[in-house]
């Protein structure tokens, strides 16, 4: 099994590696709800995972022919330098992915490693800076027209909060974790509990280390859009205090389009 990032969380929770089984269903909310998902159709086969040079993982998701969407943290090794992108498996299931592909480059702010502590034991970001804990990879070259990517939600934390009512604040998250990282892992209708100034999300969908990055999804039938990703939760002996967190599209949906913008 490759060394996994084990995550943080905001408001000062400390999240800690999951080292047994026991531990890891602490995690959960009550039970283990997660079903595992043939990545053969969409929204599931747009989501893959990314490997780092130490060796890390984490989820992302393509969003463009050449781009894929994923956590921040994801990209700060243990000395706090950058851990730049080395695979990219697209619809990963077990030894086969549909396809591998070599990552370009790293778009991740500067200002999430200024705010992230380091420990023997994990990671903590700063409340002040969660709200930038999101990183954009770009490809060496597009994928074929085939890979459709997933669509990301557009609007404000308003727009989105009127569109989760109107989905009794349920939605999807597909990942690949820490206790089977080669099989897609989703937690279907899981709840959205909270929604923050600053574009967090909190969530009690069932997740590990290596869900960090991992898509919440808004599905309409057959057509699904990404409305946040994976960004933190507690450690196992704090998860009655607190919920996990996603970064949802209005905090880095500017920045998608800047980069959008300078690539064109």
């Amino acid at each position: 099994m490759k060394r996994l990032l084990f995550l943080l969380a905001t408001l000062a929770l400390h999240a800690a590696y999951a080292d047994s089984a026991k531990q890891q269903r602490t995690l959960f909310f009550g039970k283990d709800d997660r079903v595992k998902i043939r990545p053969h159709a969409q929204p599931w086969r747009a989501i893959g995972q990314i490997e780092t040079a130490s060796g890390q993982i984490c989820t992302g998701s393509l969003i463009a022919a050449d781009l894929i969407l994923t956590a921040g943290h994801c990209f700060l090794n243990e000395d706090g330098k950058l851990d730049a992108a080395t695979l990219f498996s697209l619809a990963l299931d077990g030894e086969q992915a549909t396809i591998r592909v070599r990552p370009a480059r790293v778009y991740v702010e500067q200002r999430l490693f200024d705010g992230i502590k380091i420990r023997a034991d994990g990671m903590i970001i700063a409340p002040e800076v969660a709200a930038f804990d999101y990183a954009f990879v770009s490809l060496a070259q597009p994928l074929p027209q085939k890979f459709k990517p997933l669509p990301v939600f557009q609007g404000s934390g308003r727009t989105l909060r009127d569109a989760l009512q109107r989905k009794h604040w349920r939605v999807s998250q597909a990942g690949y974790p820490i206790d089977d990282d080669s099989h897609l892992s989703a937690h279907l209708n899981c709840r959205v509990t909270a929604q923050f100034a600053d574009g967090r999300l909190g969530h009690q969908c069932d997740t590990l280390p290596g869900d960090s990055g991992s898509p919440l999804l808004l599905i309409h039938g057959k057509y699904a859009e990404i409305i946040a990703i994976q960004s933190s939760a507690p450690d196992a002996a704090n998860r009655a205090q607190a919920d996990n967190m996603a970064l949802s599209t209005p905090a880095w949906q500017t920045a998608l389009k800047r980069l959008q913008n300078q690539r064109r």
